[in-house]
């Protein structure tokens, strides 16, 4: 282990948490102005998705508890335009107005890179949902400012802000407990303490399934630690700690079975964050970060390998407003440096660094922004990135948006050597990937006429040159290989209505067509049709809130051959949530009920893998 940059990452987390006290015992008394005008940047998320040329959709914590979701797999899934697929292994797909492939989505943390070392299955599980005050998600072509890649979208997670009783959010605990299908189980608590002049946040969670197929059974469960305070002058620190541990087993595909293939994943995470003013008109925010993961293989044959990857890193952002908020500068960087060390691929490092910067002016009815940014890796050199957009008010709203982006997907760790999901006996690496390059552009027309009633429509083309996707080989195998040109094009359409008190709705549809330039085929994972419609209701008198939601994923491929074989059928799934809230003296709970695929569809979202059919789960949720 790299002792000496685990070092210099805690030599950086300490005065991040020492500047608190420093602030306080040290500092001069704040200045005149109001501090009310000055909002960091990563509060400033609502104003950007409103005025900004950006297609982007959020979730707040007031949905997440009232929905009962369990996990952040569970909040994307309700979002217009995107899915989540398991995965053999550890994490999930995650795809984007329909994209076959998430390697190109960016996940952050409170705007730091989760997955800059993963290959697009992502441990949505190791974020726990206790923690989480917001998930927003960007549609390509995303903003410079958020990091490198992107190409296929971002997510970005945001804690909690816990504060004293009386000053906002109130102290509080909360316990769930829920049992299903297939030895379902699901346990969570979380406790508010009062820790100094901050506030600390204590979290866990424990899941156990069986599953349906053999060698599909999983433990996993996390535990976290957020604290947070905010200085007399305004300033904010943080302080977030998460462990994460699951054990699982590996079938395999249904034509290359592996009863005994187990592994083992474990991660730990330090961030630390501080945010506050830059004199009158300025902003920024310093995010110190690392990660631990380990992963143990075990393989159908019996051999066990080990995959070690440490990650440290600094990612600055600074934002800028003229006095009569006209235009607004945002420069930041980041510095990353990530050990990677398998028993099968050896040693490997990689130093990132990266600078970017985006200005926005408003000027009328108009609202146009320009970003640039590069990033240096030892490995693959100089990759950079840009975007353009325009974004013009016709009328009380309606709104029409232009945009253009230009994205380098650097290969991951996991791609280049050896992936975290799927064991040794289904999926390995390839050293000899190029950098991925895209092109996105969207035109998009928006009608809003409140709040929660919103009409969008969105024509989109993506065109990648060296597009990282994976092929089964002979013995199979999958291992990523690039592909010289790639087209994806289509329509998006998205709808939310209320339509009276207590009943609301929303749609969102995509047509597109994909195209393998070299051999003409569909790109895989890639259906020409998606759709997604979700209906809500409050019964008035009893508060029972019932949701449904119908899903229909056209035919697509799972390789760039397109054979017979390869191909999966389209399937049409519905789910249904039915919660209960009842309100005690000094608690409030919810009991919930969860159908999974209601009408039992037979369908696979990755090959050789069929989905489990209808289950349920039953739970409850205690606030106090």
């Amino acid at each position: 282990m790299n002792y000496k940059i685990l070092l210099t990452h805690a030599l950086t987390v300490v005065p991040l948490i020492s500047g608190a006290v420093y602030a306080e015992t040290k500092q001069p008394a704040p200045s005149a102005y109001s501090m009310g005008e000055v909002v960091v940047t990563a509060d400033r998320l609502e104003e950007y998705i409103k005025n900004y040329p950006q297609d982007v959709n959020s979730v707040s914590r007031t949905e997440i508890v009232k929905r009962n979701h369990s996990n952040v797999e569970e909040i994307l899934k309700t979002m217009p335009g995107v899915e989540v697929y398991p995965t053999s292994g550890m994490g999930s797909r995650i795809s984007i107005r329909g994209s076959g492939k998430s390697s190109g989505v960016l996940l952050l943390l409170n705007g730091r890179p989760l997955n800059s070392n993963q290959s697009g299955s992502m441990d949505l599980n190791s974020i726990p949902v206790d923690i989480i005050e917001s998930v927003t998600v960007f549609k390509p072509p995303v903003p410079v400012w958020l990091g490198p890649g992107g190409s296929d979208g971002a997510i970005n997670i945001v804690t909690r802000e816990i504060k004293a009783a009386g000053k906002g959010e109130a102290l509080s605990s909360s316990v769930k407990a829920a049992g299903g299908s297939y030895g379902l189980i699901q346990t969570g608590a979380s406790q508010t303490l009062k820790l100094g002049d901050g506030s600390l946040l204590l979290s866990g969670s424990f899941n156990h399934r069986d599953g349906k197929r053999q060698n599909s059974d999983r433990n996993d469960g996390n535990v976290s630690a957020n604290w947070g305070r905010t200085a007399k002058d305004g300033t904010k620190y943080e302080l977030n700690g998460r462990y994460y541990q699951a054990e699982y087993g590996i079938p395999g595909p249904t034509d290359n079975v592996t009863p005994d293939a187990r592994q083992q994943y474990r991660k730990g995470s330090l961030d630390g964050r501080i945010s506050g003013a830059i004199q009158e008109t300025g902003s920024y925010t310093l995010n110190s970060y690392s990660d631990l993961l380990n992963l143990k293989d075990r393989s159908q044959q019996g051999y066990t390998a080990t995959l070690d990857d440490r990650k440290v890193g600094l990612k600055l952002d600074t934002s800028w407003l003229d006095d009569a908020e006209k235009w607004e500068l945002r420069i930041g960087g980041m510095s990353e440096f990530d050990n990677f060390e398998h028993t099968l691929a050896g040693r490997h490092d990689r130093f990132r660094n990266g600078l970017n910067a985006q200005f926005d002016k408003r000027f009328g009815d108009f609202t146009a922004t320009v970003g640039a940014r590069g990033d240096v890796t030892n490995d693959f050199g100089f990759n950079p990135g840009g975007s353009l957009g325009l974004g013009w008010g016709i009328r009380k709203n309606w709104q029409i948006k232009a945009r253009v982006g230009y994205v380098t997907n650097v290969p991951t760790f996991e791609q280049l050597y050896q992936s975290t999901h799927g064991s040794i006996d289904q999926s390995r690496g390839n050293p000899d990937l190029k950098v991925e390059k895209v092109l996105t552009s969207d035109l998009s027309i928006e009608y809003k006429p409140a709040k929660e009633s919103q009409l969008q429509a969105t024509l989109f083309r993506v065109d990648t040159w060296d597009l990282i996707t994976s092929r089964r080989g002979t013995d199979l195998i999958y291992r990523p290989i690039n592909i010289s040109g790639a087209e994806r094009q289509g329509i998006e359409l998205s709808a939310k209505y209320s339509w009276m008190a207590g009943l609301s709705s929303d749609l969102s549809f995509v047509y597109q067509q994909s195209k393998d330039k070299d051999l003409g085929t569909k790109l895989p994972y890639t259906p020409d049709l998606k759709l997604k419609t979700t209906i809500q209701y409050t019964v008035p008198t009893l508060k029972t809130r019932l949701e449904a939601t119908v899903r229909y994923e056209g035919a697509r491929y799972s390789q760039v051959e397109n054979l017979p074989a390869q191909k999966l059928d389209e399937y049409v799934t519905a789910d249904l949530r039915i919660t209960q809230p009842v309100a005690f003296k000094n608690a409030k709970a919810d009991i919930y009920v969860k159908v999974d695929n209601l009408f039992n569809a037979a369908y696979q979202s990755h090959l050789g893998y069929p989905d489990d059919g209808i289950r349920a789960l039953g739970g409850v949720q205690v606030r106090f």
